[in-house]
């Protein structure tokens, strides 16, 4: 196997070394500065990121679908009202409560995921500041960025639409524009949200370190790192053809941005236009795990849970 992957690195090697994408007239062919083996290999769809023994972070779909079929075999003991959840992030641990009363299949549904190790090293993969941050899909746990938010358990969970609020750190179900769509993406408030009442299901509340939602929020996006590299006009003296035109889609605003040395037009306006568009965090901000304990014992182990 090993010389399998060998042979076709180094065809790929070779292959990029030939191909015209990374030609610049009067220049030699370069390799680009993304492809760093100290990192690991990344070739989509083929070698996953960080393949280096004892350093790789990403699971293979089969990989994905053992978990899915771990948290589905799962049978959590019943929810209380003596249950609290422990998240720990890569931004710090905080503690909320659950509301078995209000919505008790969805409380179900979240303990499942998470007593089953589901959860565990997903990220947050959409922050908006002044609205809230969401996490939960296990696709996040690919080598493929475009599916985040795209995934589920393999299950839906029927609205339990409420009246408590979305306010500041509410944790409410996410779903797709059917009401009965939700799975195991979730959302916590940063601020209060009264548009979101009684059109998603509020299951829980940050009990315990809120402030670790706005650390999470001010994550710079990949929409703010586009914005950084962009300007409101082109700069006197410059030539329009090194630039390219974007549009805030917030602000509504047009803004330029240079084209890198030895970068294709095409290309660079092809990553900025997704960029712009993305919520995704610019750097990674992980559920390390999740577990929901009774508040009587949390002080105990939280580990692989063994309901």
């Amino acid at each position: 196997m090993k010389k399998i992957i060998l042979i076709i690195i180094v065809g790929f090697l070779m292959g990029e070394a030939n191909s015209d994408s990374l030609k610049v007239d009067g220049e030699k062919p370069k390799i680009p500065i993304g492809f760093d083996l100290s990192k690991g290999f990344n070739i989509p769809g083929l070698i996953p990121k960080n393949l280096i023994p004892g350093t790789k972070t990403f699971l293979f779909p089969h990989e994905i679908e053992v978990i899915k079929e771990a948290a589905k075999n799962f049978n959590p003991e019943p929810v209380t009202e003596d249950d609290i959840v422990i998240m720990e992030t890569t931004r710090g641990t905080m503690k909320l409560k659950l509301f078995p009363n209000a919505a008790p299949n969805h409380c179900k549904n979240f303990k499942k995921l998470a007593n089953s190790g589901f959860y565990d090293k997903t990220k947050f993969h959409r922050i908006i500041p002044g609205f809230m941050i969401q996490g939960g899909d296990i696709n996040s746990r690919d080598n493929d960025g475009k599916n985040d938010g795209h995934g589920g358990p393999g299950w839906t969970v029927d609205a339990e639409f409420n009246d408590i609020p979305h306010k500041r750190g509410i944790l409410s179900m996410a779903r797709s524009s059917a009401p009965n769509s939700a799975g195991s993406q979730f959302f916590i408030c940063v601020a209060d949200a009264p548009h979101l009442d009684g059109k998603y299901t509020v299951f829980g509340e940050v009990i315990d370190k809120v402030h670790i939602v706005d650390h999470i929020v001010n994550t710079p996006t990949e929409n703010s790192q586009a914005i950084m590299m962009s300007k409101e006009s082109i700069p006197d003296g410059e030539d329009p053809d090194d630039w390219i035109t974007l549009k805030d889609p917030k602000t509504k605003k047009k803004l330029y941005s240079k084209i890198p040395k030895n970068m294709r037009k095409t290309d660079y306006e092809y990553d900025m236009r997704n960029k712009i568009k993305s919520d995704k965090p610019a750097i990674q901000v992980i559920i390390e795990k999740v577990r929901v304990v009774n508040s009587t014992t949390e002080n105990k182990e939280t580990g692989p849970v063994t309901e």
